[in-house]
């Protein structure tokens, strides 16, 4: 059976992560990838170019939907179901692709961390 996905929240209960998917304004070919692509992450039924590990818990998935790339940057927490913790994309603008910003990965390790340092009445670690 497969995992449910958790989206991350901020301390003060801000739904972050679903606000970056709405700015992605989403296409319907690139939500049904994007759902495909967190369903085979939750069964670990990627293939190895779809992720990238990051260290310290943080893996990145990749997905390109044609014109734009997207990354999703999640963590499994104490084994239990991923959380996903930032969405980015770019708009690709040439035939190699785009390189990982870095500040968004150091935004994905500070959510990580908060994840994990909260009390688990928050949804966070046990």
């Amino acid at each position: 059976m497969a995992k449910t996905w958790q989206f991350y929240r901020s301390a003060l209960d801000a739904d972050v992560v679903q606000k970056e998917m709405a700015k992605c304004q989403l296409k319907q070919h690139e939500r049904l990838r994007l759902g495909k692509i967190m369903e085979r992450a939750a069964n670990e039924e990627l293939l190895p170019k779809d992720r990238k590990f990051l260290g310290e818990g943080l893996w990145e998935l990749r997905l390109n939907c044609g014109e734009r790339i997207f990354r999703l940057f999640y963590s499994l927490v104490d084994g239990e179901s991923p959380v996903l913790l930032a969405l980015r994309f770019v708009n690709k603008k040439s035939t190699q692709g785009a390189k990982t910003d870095p500040v968004d990965i150091d935004t994905a390790r500070k959510r990580l961390s908060e994840w994990q340092n909260r009390p688990s009445s928050d949804g966070g670690a046990t």
